[in-house]
């Protein structure tokens, strides 16, 4: 699985510089309009998905909770001469929670409930297909977890921590759009896949050009 994994994250790094270097070598040299040259645009990335989350069963039924999550992940980031991204992001997942508890608070009795909220510091590159408003890309990073069963708005109650860590991950992905707005849909896969497996996300991302 792993050895899929780095294959196919190769082969789409390759694609994308093989597109890249095909489309700067067909540009024509006589459309120089731009006044500043274009290994000097950065832009401004911020995005917004919607995502599922996969967890390795074993990991799962450790922690007594579901294989399978939802959640949201926000994110931001620089792209630099349109094709080279470096950026975070934060996500976080609610958990089916098997193992829910009840506490006495101030406000009454309350019920637990589980979640992952984790960190991802990430880089990558992308391309459009051609003069198409299709994109592809694929990004490299690693996640921080943290994973607990608790009753939110309580600071004395009993808090439950998780074993349902991060790590590695390789990230392909789709765009559709223009240079203000595209839709994305990614697959983070993790490497070691020892807690956190995959994350599925649809969402949007946002684009402030700077020179």
């Amino acid at each position: 699985m792993k050895g899929r994994l780095f294959l196919a994250t190769v082969a789409l790094v390759a694609g994308g510089a093989s597109v890249l270097s095909a489309q700067q070598a067909v540009a024509p040299q006589a459309a120089a309009q731009p006044s500043v040259p274009q290994s000097g645009q950065r832009a401004l990335v911020f995005g917004l998905n919607a995502g599922s989350m996969s967890i390795q069963s074993e990991a799962a039924a450790a922690s007594q909770i579901g294989d399978r999550s939802y959640g949201l992940q926000l994110d931001a980031g620089a792209l630099f001469s349109r094709h080279f991204y470096l950026g975070a992001d934060i996500g976080g997942q609610f958990l089916k929670d098997k193992a829910q508890f009840t506490q006495n608070t101030t406000g009454g009795e309350m019920k637990s409930t589980a979640s992952v909220t984790y960190l991802s510091a990430l880089t990558g590159v992308r391309t459009r297909i051609g003069g198409s408003p299709l994109g592809i890309g694929v990004n490299g990073g690693y996640s921080f977890a943290m994973t607990r069963r608790s009753i939110d708005n309580c600071s004395n109650c009993q808090v439950d921590k998780l074993d349902i860590p991060g790590g590695v991950f390789a990230e392909p992905m789709l765009l559709l759009g223009g240079d203000f707005m595209r839709l994305r849909v990614t697959n983070r896969m993790y490497v070691g896949g020892d807690g956190m497996r995959s994350v599925i996300s649809l969402g949007a991302e946002f684009q402030a050009r700077r020179k």
